[in-house]
């Protein structure tokens, strides 16, 4: 059982992601990084994080992923500055995790959600890549046992 957010989830997500032929097939073209930040952390989360990493201050989480044809890497990242990335999306890690409980529909799910989002970069791009990869990833991901803090 994997814990998420954490080092080691981001970690084994990556390596799945690239024995998966089709996300393998859906980011096929993209060398793109995003980073997914979650605001207003609930208090077990900075407690988890605090006692995981022994960081004190925690105010955002981020997740940077990064695709070159694969699943090049997937960081987790804690207060990290959206201003070092091309592509941002910033959200209420509440919001992220109606996202993660609804990896059956991930499209609706994103879709739902798309009002709340902060995104910096282009929207146009950010969309793309969500219609390519979404499905694959969240397929990927409902195969990780995974306990969710939050």
């Amino acid at each position: 059982m994997f814990v998420f957010p954490s080092k080691e989830w981001t970690k084994v997500l990556c390596e799945e992601l690239n024995k998966d032929e089709d996300f393998l097939k859906s980011v096929n073209g993209w060398n793109i990084d995003v980073l997914l930040i979650g605001k207003n952390l609930p208090n077990d989360v900075v407690q988890y994080l605090r006692n995981t990493y022994g960081i004190n201050g925690i105010n955002t989480l981020g997740l940077h992923m990064a695709f070159d044809n694969s699943c090049k890497s997937i960081d987790l990242l804690i207060n990290p500055e959206p201003g070092s990335y091309r592509y941002v999306v910033i959200a209420d890690y509440d919001t992220w995790l109606r996202v993660l409980k609804r990896l059956d529909d991930p499209i609706t799910a994103l879709l739902s959600i798309f009002s709340k989002l902060e995104i910096r970069g282009s929207t146009v791009t950010l969309i793309r890549l969500a219609a390519n990869v979404a499905s694959p990833i969240a397929r990927v991901m409902r195969k990780i046992s995974t306990k969710i803090i939050g």
